[in-house]
């Protein structure tokens, strides 16, 4: 065989092996496409960080056909290197992309700092004219923003361009980031957005009341468009007051009522704002009423429906890496007493990572409720980062996500901030000196732009290496567009201090559909309509708005992406006036234009309001309770806490405590603060009525209570459980309290009938586990105090006609210090007819002891199951016979993810033998197990890891064998969580079960409570879910994405989440408990207590 044979035989397959994957973008050279702009940013004494914060925000890029020759051309923004205008010149049967620059040709300035940029046929003659936001340094004329009006093009395709903003009313010069075009007014003209930052304040995130009356440094505006080519400054009048410091522009209809809406993301400390469009001319701004919490740092922002249900969502980006190392350079202490006296001065709720905000409709309270799932999407971490973009990148019908990140210095590096800190303290005069030439030996953050494709289940898979290799940038601004007109969707990215992306797709074929729309005449373009198709029966629509992203704006060409569907059932667009137009089987792979000229009038059919499961009641009933909680932090003694241990309550009982035949309820206090009765009249109405003397000081927490007979004479009697973690272990006030009942409802305090008890409890559950004819007590234990996480003492009260004995080591050896338990329950798992104990919490497996006549064992029934379990509730929900369980635990939603390979632990003890206990929580990221706190947290716990840990840079990199030594793991209690998910366990009997994940919304927050009926009267068993917790540490933040769940049963173990508009079930608070009762109507009121809330009172039907 001869070597030229052999070259042949196996030169293929070499070369398979040396070439690199191809991915779905190719990252096409300047030399190819003519395009060789890049964004210039070269600091001097005039711009630097110290003198211009905004130094480093980079710029932006449009995409717009600027010829009307159907080829989508480009304008690029530049800080330092002045604006460029390319036009499209592309041969699309050769497959070229190919843009020649015409920018001085075009008559487009030169000078001052240019941002954002957007694209708006704003004389509205059919031709679109450019926008220029300018910022910078600079005063006077070079920060007057620019209106370029479209002159035509000549006979060489190239358009000309006058500026004429101050013709036009819109030569603004307030540091601008970005406007936005379109008719929030309906008068048929397109009116402008302006989003604003400032310079002038030193420290953006020193806390200072909010200025929300226009008068602000940076309040945006509004510029009304008078109908003759003549914008008039409208802000005040018009309620967009608020002063920020804008990065993030989008316009949209979040309450799908036909009106446009605005939604700006703002950097540092001021909120962001969602105004909503009141039809009058005016706004209200409405972002802490509809959003749970948001970005710290929000950076760019786009509104779009990303998972197909005909509603807005919102995706937000902030700054949070994917890597251990960069976060703990950039992350610092968890300052919880600032995050209070934030909330306090009127800001919301924010924390450092990207948001996704999935719209969920209208409450039945008017509000727009949002879930914030970016955690569980898997798209909450993506670097620095600037424009997300939602589009369909791969054409399968789903909306992906496109993130450009990167910044020009690292200036988050702590180490480089706190030497300013000491430096500024010593030397004061010099620090601008300083700042200025430190900054300069500060690396640039480089990193890969980022791809996450749509799964269509509300969850993404990250897809960069995949779509686009690993290239490094600092990217800031970008859009898509078809360049090639090819039917899939490429990219534009606008880089700092290197050339600009130009981003072929490569998508494998597939099916699309593109849309250009022929508006009204002031509205030639369409913005504001909205198109909605169906193909095989699945939903998409789209809102024509051009700003999204970062400083730029996208194609005005509507693209949907198909799938293997050749045709679309149908399509509607619902154009700015209300008049639609409807076709059907539409061919795929084409564009299709629509025409305002075929539109006709519509007329919406009358949407009869559905009756739902559920009416919320509570202002109709008179059950006025609002629960109090004293301040105290945790966090002020355990620095590493992942969550307060005493924000519990309050939880409630149900029973008839005067035997008339009605259904009373309890609701626990707090330290300070008494719990009370609500007793039921005949009428169905509710009087509070006190248990005990309340003129005496109350020094304990009710963490649970019950309604039981303990002494057998035929009431309902009392018990409430103590506990929190404000008292040192050995503390009175951990005595559990009983209470007699003489039968009409009056309660005698029989706390000496318990047997001492000194140890924080969490949870009560009774029932007569040793057949002698009355119930017993199973008391669990929840921790002990500022030693988190040793496990808690729990209890086994034997009872003996109403006096209770300590009985858990004669019933178990293994119960006492079972763990850091939440809750329990006793039911008949083997039908043995002997009441076996479930037992369920924090850093503990799903743990059963098996009862045999009367002796507790601890069997093995659910292995690894080890979770931050709250709850458990249990029904013969497959109708086999025996008895199942639900399981609330942490969800996914969650910073931390782990599994039995990568758990979650705390290693705890005292490891500097100063007396307090120290438990450092760690976690695996990348593979490898890192500590969890900031290093300032650490070392304000433990100051003599400061040996180990000298700056920031040593702890960064730091692994949990760095940080513990060997002895230290080895003395050290080490608790462990391998399971987030809430969960089904299904009895498959003799006492084995079998663990399945619920839907994927019981895994959006925390489940606190569970209550089990059959809230449909279909025959089958249902499960009520309430949860969240905003009692998190504030860097990893609360956890609120819960707004109620009905999990509808189908009688064979499986459930199926009903949505809250079906339901009428809306829950959103910090929620701890549910219970139902029985009204004097026959009718059902399910009761839901909220931390620091009044209660909620739904009624069913």
């Amino acid at each position: 065989m001869n070597l030229r044979f052999l070259l042949f035989l196996f030169l293929p397959f070499l070369l398979s092996c040396n070439s690199e994957p191809k991915t779905l973008f190719t990252l096409l050279p300047g030399s190819e496409t003519g395009v060789t702009f890049q964004n210039t940013v070269i600091e001097n004494e005039q711009f630097n960080l110290y003198d211009f914060h905004n130094v480093y925000n980079g710029a932006g890029v449009a995409v717009g056909d600027l010829n009307n020759d159907n080829l989508p051309d480009l304008y690029f923004t530049g800080n330092m290197s002045g604006d460029r205008m390319y036009i499209n010149i592309s041969d699309n049967e050769k497959g070229s992309l190919k843009f020649q620059d015409i920018t001085d040709k075009a008559g487009i300035h030169k000078g001052g700092w240019s941002t954002g940029v957007t694209l708006a046929d704003v004389n509205a003659d059919g031709l679109l004219d450019i926008y220029v936001c300018k910022s910078g340094n600079y005063t006077g004329s070079l920060r007057a923003n620019q209106l370029y009006i479209n002159q035509g093009a000549g006979q060489n395709g190239v358009p000309t361009f006058k500026e004429m903003a101050q013709q036009y009313g819109l030569a603004d010069t307030t540091y601008s980031s970005q406007a936005a075009f379109f008719d929030y007014d309906k008068d048929g003209d397109l009116d402008m957005y302006l989003l604003t930052t400032t310079n002038l304040v030193r420290n953006p995130n020193r806390i200072t009341v909010p200025v929300n009356d226009g008068t602000g440094y940076s309040a945006d505006k509004l510029y009304e468009n008078d109908g003759n080519a003549r914008f008039i400054d409208v802000s005040r009048k018009a309620g967009i007051l608020h002063d920020g410091n804008g990065l993030g522009l989008s316009i949209c209809d979040i309450d799908n009522d036909g009106w446009e809406d605005v939604f700006v993301s703002n950097d540092f400390l001021p909120n962001d704002l969602l105004y909503i469009n009141n039809h009058d001319g005016t706004f209200k701004e409405m972002a802490k009423e509809y959003l749970k919490h948001h970005s710290r740092f929000s950076m760019g922002n786009d509104v779009s429906d990303f998972n197909n249900d005909g509603r807005a969502d919102i995706m937000m980006v902030d700054m949070l890496p994917a890597n251990n190392e960069q976060r703990k350079m950039m992350t610092g202490p968890g300052n919880f007493e600032q995050y209070e006296v934030e909330l306090n001065t009127g800001y919301h709720s924010q924390f450092m990572r990207n948001m996704l905000h999935l719209n969920l409709g209208k409450s039945p309270d008017g509000r727009i409720l949002f879930s914030e799932i970016g955690q569980i999407a898997g798209v909450h971490s993506s670097q620095w980062s600037w424009a997300p973009l939602f589009a369909d990148f791969d054409n399968d019908g789903l909306r992906d996500l496109f993130i450009s990140n990167g910044y020009l210095r690292d200036i988050t590096n702590l180490d480089f901030i706190s030497y300013n800190v000491a430096y500024e303290q010593k030397n004061l005069g010099n620090l601008r000196r300083y700042m200025i030439d430190r900054s300069l030996e500060l690396p640039s953050w480089n990193d890969v732009n980022c791809f996450f494709r749509n799964k269509g289940d509300l969850t993404f898979e990250n897809t960069t290496k995949a779509w686009f290799g690993d290239s490094l940038s600092v990217s800031n601004g970008a859009a898509y567009a078809d360049l090639d007109n090819d039917g899939d969707l490429d990219l534009v990215v606008n880089n700092t201090n290197k050339p600009a992306y130009i981003m072929r797709n490569d998508a494998p074929t597939a099916n699309f559909l593109k849309i250009l729309l022929k508006g009204r005449p002031k509205n030639r373009y369409g913005l504001g309509s909205e198109v909605s198709i169906y193909a095989n029966g699945y939903l998409q629509k789209y809102h024509q708005a051009v700003t999204k992203g970062y400083a730029s704006s996208v194609d005005y060409t509507i693209h949907f992406g198909l799938g293997k569907n050749t045709q679309i059932d149908s399509l509607e667009i619902v154009w700015t006036d209300g008049k639609a137009q409807k076709l059907k089987n539409i061919k795929a792979n084409q564009t299709l234009t629509l025409d305002y000229t075929n539109a006709t009038t519509a007329t919406k059919p009358d949407k009869q309001q559905e009756a739902t499961l559920f009416a919320d009641v509570t202002s109709a009933v008179n059950i006025n309770f609002q629960p109090q909680e004293e301040r105290y932090v945790d966090y002020h003694v355990e620095t590493l806490l992942l969550h307060k241990l005493s924000q519990q309550g309050p939880k409630m009982a149900v029973g008839d405590i005067n035997n008339d035949g009605l259904d009373d309820f309890f609701v626990g206090g707090s330290y300070k603060n008494y719990g009370k009765f609500f007793v039921q009249t005949p009428a169905g109405q509710f009087i509070q009525k006190s248990y005990t003397n309340e003129s005496l000081p109350k020094g304990e927490e009710d963490i649970e209570m019950i309604l039981f007979d303990a002494d057998r004479d035929k009431d309902l009697d009392l018990y409430i459980v103590s506990g929190s973690n404000e008292y040192p272990d050995g503390s009175k006030y951990y005595q559990d309290r009983l209470y007699l009942n003489d039968g009409k409802g009056n309660f005698t305090d029989a706390t000496s009938q318990l047997p001492e008890i000194r140890h924080s409890g969490s949870c009560v559950a009774v029932a007569d586990f040793d057949k002698d004819g009355d119930l017993d007590i199973f008391r669990g234990g929840r921790l002990t105090p500022l030693q988190y996480p040793q496990s808690g003492e729990s209890y086994l009260l034997k009872n003996d006609y109403g006096i209770f004995s300590n009985y858990t080591a004669q019933a178990s050896t293994e119960l006492a210090k079972v763990g850091m338990v939440t809750d329990a329950l006793w039911i008949d798992i083997d039908n043995d007819t002997w009441l076996d104990l479930i037992v369920v919490g924090e850093f503990m497996p799903v743990t059963v002891f098996k009862n045999t006549q009367g002796k507790l064992s601890k069997s093995d029934a659910f292995p690894n199951s080890e979770g931050f379990w709250n709850t458990v509730a249990a029904a013969d929900f497959d109708k086999d016979g025996d008895i199942d369980m639900v399981l609330g635990n942490i969800g996914l939603n969650t910073r931390y993810h782990f599994s039995l390979n990568e758990p979650l632990t705390v290693y705890g003890a005292d490891y500097d033998e100063n007396g307090h206990w120290d438990g450092i929580p760690s976690y695996y990221i990348n593979g490898k197990e890192h500590p969890i706190p900031t290093r300032d947290d650490l070392l304000r716990q433990l100051p003599s890891f400061r040996k180990k840990f000298p700056n920031y840079g040593s702890y960064a990199k730091a692994t949990m064998k760095e940080v513990l030594t060997e002895l230290q793991m080895k003395q050290a209690i080490i608790k462990k969580a391998y399971v987030q998910e809430s969960m089904y366990a299904e009895n498959l009997g003799h006492g084995k079960f079998t663990l399945k994940p619920l839907s994927q919304m019981a895994q959006w927050a925390p489940v606190q409570r569970m209550l089990i009926d059959d809230v449909n009267q279909d025959g089958n068993l249902d499960v009520m879910m309430v949860g969240n917790a905003y009692d998190a540490e504030p860097i990893a933040g609360r956890y609120d994405a819960s707004v109620g769940l009905v999990l509808m049963g189908d009688g064979k173990g499986g459930f199926k989440p009903a949505l809250y508009d079906k339901t009428g079930f809306v829950a959103d608070g910090d929620c701890k408990d549910i219970v139902v009762v029985k009204t004097a109507s026959k009718n059902k009121l399910y009761i839901v207590s909220q931390n620091k809330a009044p209660l909620k009172v739904f009624k069913g039907k």
